[in-house]
C-alpha cells in the first residue's frame, strides 16, 4: 500500500539519530542520557547497515552500545544518577548556538548532493576487500596491535578508578568530642 523508498528510511533513521542526540544533550537524567545515547548508536548502526558497511554497523552495536554503554550505565548507577540542575549561563547558551551552527552546516552540505564513488580507479576484488572483517583484523592486530592493547588497559583503568571511587567515600571525618 505505503512504499518506503530507501532514502526516506534514511531520513527517518537520520532526523532519528539527530534527535536521540538532542536528547543526549538536554535530559537532565544521566540513566536517560545514556539511554537517548545507545538509541543514537544503533540508528548509527542502522544506517551504517543501509550503506553496506556491515562490520562497522556489527562493531557499532556489539562494542559501543553494547559493551561501552552498559558499562557506562553501570558506572552511573554505581555513583548515583543525581539529576543535574539545569541554570541558565552563557556558556551552555554558547554551546547551543555551537551545535545549531554545526546542524545548519551539515543542512548545507546535504544540500550539495551525493558524493562520487571511488570505484572508477579500483579492481572489484580492491573494492570488495577494503571493508571486510578479514582486512580490519588483519590490520588491527599486525600494525595496530600495542594500541588496541593500550585501549584496553585504559578501559580497564578507568573501570577500577571508577569502582574505587564509588566504593570509597571521601566525605571528611567528623569531629569526635572528648
Amino acid at each position: 500500500m505505503f512504499e518506503i523508498t530507501y532514502e526516506a528510511v534514511v531520513f527517518i533513521l537520520g532526523i532519528t539519530a539527530v534527535l536521540a542526540a538532542f536528547g543526549v544533550i538536554l535530559c537532565a537524567s544521566p540513566i536517560y542520557c545514556a539511554l537517548y545515547l545507545i538509541g543514537n548508536m544503533i540508528c548509527l548502526a542502522m544506517l551504517y547497515l543501509l550503506y553496506n558497511a556491515e562490520f562497522i554497523a556489527a562493531v557499532q552495536i556489539i562494542v559501543y552500545a553494547g559493551a561501552v554503554m552498559i558499562l557506562f550505565l553501570f558506572i552511573i548507577a554505581l555513583l548515583g544518577g543525581a539529576k543535574e540542575i539545569v541554570e541558565p549561563s552563557v556558556q551552555r547558551s554558547s554551546a547551543f548556538t555551537f551545535v545549531f551552527l554545526l546542524f545548519g552546516e551539515l543542512l548545507l552540505a546535504a544540500g550539495v548532493g551525493p558524493t562520487k564513488s571511488i570505484s572508477g580507479n579500483l579492481e572489484p576484488d580492491v573494492i570488495a576487500a577494503i571493508g571486510s572483517a578479514k582486512v580490519v583484523g588483519v590490520e588491527l592486530f599486525s600494525r595496530h596491535l600495542v594500541p588496541f592493547e593500550l585501549a584496553s588497559i585504559l578501559l580497564l583503568i578507568a573501570t577500577v578508578g571508577i569502582i574505587c571511587l564509588a566504593k570509597f567515600s571521601y566525605l571528611p571525618a567528623r569531629k569526635q568530642s572528648k
